[in-house]
């Protein structure tokens, strides 16, 4: 699904409005008959009956004061708040004057919050809608104040279009800002609904229609978030009459003293994923130990140095060792070591078979990002934000203010998928296009998981997959198993090889919803 910031939607009302002839005030109704509904379905849920809306001068303001006279008309106990009746926008003034009309509402003077506080007390559900998608910087003043107000109440909350307080655009919340039970938003989510801190302020999301024209929302856009039906139809298609070679090759060169565990998770994790043959090149003296770690997976030994790392001209013998191959995963648990450093990049510069680089075949290159540019064949990498960083030459801090401007560049800059992990895990595409994973949990933060998403990439890349597909489909079902693991065994107990053995309920689940919604070429026909 299209992602916008709060810039491209306010681009969007202004198309709808003024060149689509959809009166302003006509939305404004719509988007507040769709909180009054969903107000009454929480109070539903809670068995609770007393609502109190506080409501701001802007659009967002208006929105909730047409849900208040919804409400008011339906004989759900209401009340109004308004923050500064004196800034009120034309179409927020409208709905005040109808509101008016039917029911008090307060509108404390001197743009203060008199009384506020004693009103969220009273409330069984509040409506926030204070700040809307335009919403920039700090809360300062009355607002704030009201803010902190409904964070105190202990009342369930439900936000107009985004919880005040949070930037549309970023995601940030530069000060106070409004935790939600669920916030309710109109046409398309919001890019601060969805990355986080804003996505943790938000609760549920519910995506609502008011009669945007649907060609307009369907516009292509640079933002995506991954939903279950996109995740299905990436899934590779297996034949009845295949073979574990036409199922996909991955060979993985990873490994070293002390690492042994990362060079066997990325191996079991590309089983897992569905490639049919995997093959593991590893440290010669390290061979005998994954003979016994390893059944399915096959090792080549690989000349070492006596430190337990690759040799400096390991590369020729990796790269006889490829012919056949589809994929190359490069780098977990390689080491730093000089030698093995060299390996790598030899093996970047000369090898024209997609990789998937990681880990120490990141930290190979954070001297020299060009090489990426340069290759022969389609890579995907998978840094998180202090890898990213390296590469960069910058400050962890500064990939973290702006994680997807720095994706989007390094994809550009370096022609190559770039996976940035983390909380809400980005897919970056060189054309420019980002795709936000919204599955995973905290539990994932635990050693190894990277290792495992490697893998899991690498085995649906040589399963046929376009690189950006494998990397998508591959981000969602790792954080996928690690929401399944998490439910089954708790966030705090989730370890990396869990990933690998709910891997394959995830894939399950995903086959399960392609048949719960259908074939879309099918449906067509009918």
């Amino acid at each position: 699904m299209r992602v916008v910031t709060g810039t491209e939607m306010k681009e969007i009302d202004r198309i709808a409005i003024e060149e689509r002839g959809i009166p302003g005030l006509k939305l404004m109704e719509e988007a507040g008959r769709q909180v009054a509904l969903r107000a009454q379905y929480l109070l539903g849920k809670t068995g609770e009956r007393d609502i109190l809306v506080v409501a701001g001068p802007g659009n967002n303001g208006g929105d909730g004061m047409v849900a208040a006279r919804y409400l008011h008309e339906t004989g759900i106990p209401v009340r109004a708040y308004l923050i500064d009746s004196g800034k009120l926008s034309s179409d927020a003034r409208a709905q005040f004057d109808r509101l008016k009309k039917l029911m008090d509402v307060v509108t404390p003077k001197d743009g203060g919050i008199d009384g506020l506080r004693t009103e969220t007390e009273k409330a069984d559900l509040i409506i926030d809608a204070i700040f809307g998608t335009g919403f920039t910087g700090e809360p300062k003043g009355a607002p704030k104040e009201a803010i902190a107000a409904i964070n105190d109440a202990g009342a369930a909350v439900l936000a107009v279009d985004i919880p005040s307080g949070v930037e549309a655009d970023t995601g940030k919340a530069r000060g106070v800002a409004v935790r939600a039970d669920e916030t309710i938003t109109f046409g398309l989510p919001k890019l601060g609904c969805i990355i986080h801190p804003g996505a943790s302020f938000c609760g549920d999301v519910v995506v609502v229609d008011i009669g945007f024209p649907p060609d307009v929302l369907e516009q292509p856009g640079e933002l995506v978030v991954e939903q279950a039906p996109d995740a299905a139809f990436r899934l590779p298609q297996r034949e009845e009459d295949t073979h574990k070679k036409a199922c996909g090759m991955v060979f993985i060169v990873a490994g070293s003293r002390g690492m042994t565990g990362a060079a066997a998770m990325t191996a079991e994790s590309a089983l897992r994923s569905g490639a049919g043959i995997v093959t593991l090149g590893i440290p010669e003296s390290l061979s005998d130990i994954m003979e016994v770690k390893l059944t399915e997976v096959m090792t080549v030994s690989i000349s070492d140095t006596s430190r337990g790392t690759l040799a400096k001209d390991a590369h020729a013998e990796i790269k006889q060792a490829l012919k056949g191959f589809d994929v190359l995963a490069l780098g977990p648990g390689l080491s730093t070591d000089d030698e093995t450093v060299h390996t790598i990049k030899r093996l970047l510069e000369e090898v024209e078979l997609p990789v998937v680089l990681d880990a120490d075949g990141l930290n190979a290159i954070q001297d020299d990002t060009a090489i990426l540019k340069k290759r022969k064949a389609p890579t995907v990498i998978t840094p998180h934000p202090r890898e990213l960083a390296r590469l960069f030459n910058i400050a962890t801090s500064e990939v973290n203010e702006d994680r997807i401007g720095f994706a989007r560049k390094a994809a550009r800059e370096w022609d190559s998928i770039v996976v940035l992990k983390g909380n809400r895990s980005l897919i970056a595409s060189p054309a420019g296009i980002v795709y936000i994973n919204p599955t995973g949990n905290p539990g994932m933060a635990t050693a190894g998981t990277g290792d495992v998403l490697t893998g899991t990439i690498a085995g649906f890349w040589a399963q046929g997959l376009e690189p950006s597909d494998s990397a998508v489909l591959g981000t969602y079902l790792h954080g996928m198993a690690g929401d399944l693991a998490a439910q089954d065994l708790t966030r705090y107990s989730v370890v990396a090889t869990d990933l690998i053995e709910y891997l394959p309920k995830a894939i399950k689940a995903l086959e399960e919803s392609i048949a719960d919604i259908g074939h879309p070429e099918l449906e067509d026909e009918e």
